[in-house]
């Protein structure tokens, strides 16, 4: 067996049909076909089960599927370290979109001061997503927030954010003296779309508590939910870093719940099997020191 045929069925894996991988790999289809059966006939197993012209890893495809990808990992990293003089440093980040939209930006312009010579790639995703890729050694490292269990990764936080319920500045229920959580039933919730941490943290505390949100408007962006914000009465809870701006203009503000004020954490996360190279040191370097340089603004 080669890397050739690893890669291949890691392929396979990821796109559940070998129509796809091969137009992926852009080799025929039949050339699919027989690597997979070759694997298939050397180890005398069965890799995929076969479901409406779609693909299911077998349990033994479970851990075969792992070992490739850490062997393909490690050959990727030796590749880079052998490589390493001479060349450009390069690194693939990921991100969540709420550290994607705030927290990346200012670190990548920080990252390039330090490396001349650096190359970059950046995916902002959803958590879900991009937890996955960095399982699947498509990413070298993100930027998440929310909930990570994933035995295969290392987590680490890094900063604490905030979630607020954000609304418009004239929005009816400012008007109101004392705002009750029932309060929150009489308005539409505008929320991101499913796989962004796992639905908001913020809402399904809610419902745990008996709201009933009325959740009839679902955006694949921030900024979506911002508009949406601006011209109806709806109601978003947000992370307090995406709002900063609108908050300081006023065209946004925030519900007064003294009673219940819910953090999360910003988490780095790289596989454990992961070859920390010089680039991804520099990067967290970075990283760390511009959030001792946020944590700085915040208390003066």
């Amino acid at each position: 067996m080669t890397l050739h045929h690893l890669k291949v069925f890691v392929m396979v894996c990821q796109e559940k049909t070998m129509h796809a991988a091969a137009e992926k790999l852009n080799i025929s289809q039949p050339a699919i076909s027989k690597i997979i059966a070759d694997l298939e006939k050397h180890y005398n197993i069965k890799l995929f089960e076969r479901i409406n012209h779609r693909l299911y890893l077998t349990a033994i495809g479970e851990t075969v599927r792992d070992h490739a990808l850490n062997i393909l990992a490690m050959f990727q990293d030796m590749e880079d370290q052998i490589n390493i003089q001479g060349q450009q440093n390069h690194i693939r980040i990921g991100a969540s979109v709420s550290v994607g939209t705030c927290l990346l930006p200012p670190l990548i312009q920080s990252l390039k001061k330090r490396l001349d010579s650096i190359s970059y790639e950046v995916t902002i995703n959803n958590t879900s997503k991009i937890e996955g890729m960095v399982n699947d050694y498509l990413l070298d490292l993100a930027l998440v927030e929310g909930y990570v269990d994933n035995p295969n990764l290392v987590v680490q936080n890094v900063i604490e954010d905030e979630l607020v319920f954000a609304v418009r500045a004239d929005h009816p229920l400012l008007q109101k003296t004392n705002i009750a959580y029932h309060d929150l039933e009489q308005y539409s919730f505008i929320t991101r779309e499913d796989g962004s941490s796992k639905r908001n943290q913020l809402e399904l505390h809610l419902q745990e508590m008996g709201i009933q949100l009325k959740i009839n408007y679902s955006c694949s962006t921030v900024e979506a939910i911002k508009q949406a914000l601006l011209y109806t009465d709806g109601i978003a809870s947000l992370s307090k870093m995406m709002v900063e701006e609108e908050l300081k203009t006023g065209v946004l503000k925030t519900l007064p719940f003294h009673d219940m004020k819910f953090e999360r954490s910003v988490r780095l996360i790289y596989h454990k099997n992961k070859y920390i190279s010089p680039t991804m040191k520099v990067f967290i370097e970075v990283l760390n020191s511009q959030i001792k340089e946020r944590s700085n603004k915040s208390a003066t």
